[in-house]
């Protein structure tokens, strides 16, 4: 049962992603990215993570989202020239970086199914070498707590959490200032 759950919402995604992207209207692509978020909100429910589940949906899905269709609205981007001929050399590179994505991607997927996992799992520097950065292994039944989540993020984390506050405020900040010189020229 959990794996069909999981196709119909990973084809779900899938799809989401690729309207999102392929979409004009930057409305429609928030919205289709709203979408996204909610699958991947019954990704960390089939993991057995609640917690994670309830603050995708709460903090992406809820907050900021509401921020960036604020943007959207606040900006009103309007584009005066067609996409393709503005962004039109840019489509060879997006090509290369397509087969590129989906050699390494096949390349992966191939390994994993002749066995040889240690070949595609990232190296993990000694910890008393200061170099990389160790990653704690976390079982999936202890990921999704609180306790874990709020450990993590406050003891090894903490400096990545405060640097996203002060983007965060920067953000807020900035919008204030676009705001008030639109409305200074209107």
């Amino acid at each position: 049962m959990e794996f069909v759950v999981f196709a119909v919402f990973a084809a779900i995604s899938v799809t989401a992603a690729l309207f999102m992207v392929l979409q004009r209207n930057a409305m429609y692509s928030a919205l289709f990215l709203v979408l996204n978020f909610f699958c991947f909100a019954v990704f960390f429910i089939l993991l057995g993570a609640y917690f994670l589940a309830v603050v995708q949906v709460a903090v992406y899905a809820g907050a900021i989202m509401v921020l960036m269709l604020f943007v959207i609205m606040l900006l009103n981007v309007a584009y005066p020239e067609p996409l393709d001929k503005v962004l039109g050399f840019l489509r060879p590179f997006g090509v290369v970086t397509a087969v590129v994505f989906a050699v390494v991607l096949g390349g992966v997927g191939l390994a994993s199914k002749m066995g040889d996992n240690a070949s595609i799992l990232p190296t993990i520097a000694d910890p008393s070498s200061g170099a990389g950065i160790m990653l704690k292994g976390v079982g999936a039944a202890e990921a999704g707590h609180v306790q874990e989540v709020a450990a993590t993020l406050f003891s090894r984390y903490l400096f990545p959490f405060e640097v996203t506050s002060v983007l965060l405020l920067a953000a807020i900040l900035g919008a204030s200032v676009l705001v008030r010189k639109r409305t200074e020229h209107a």
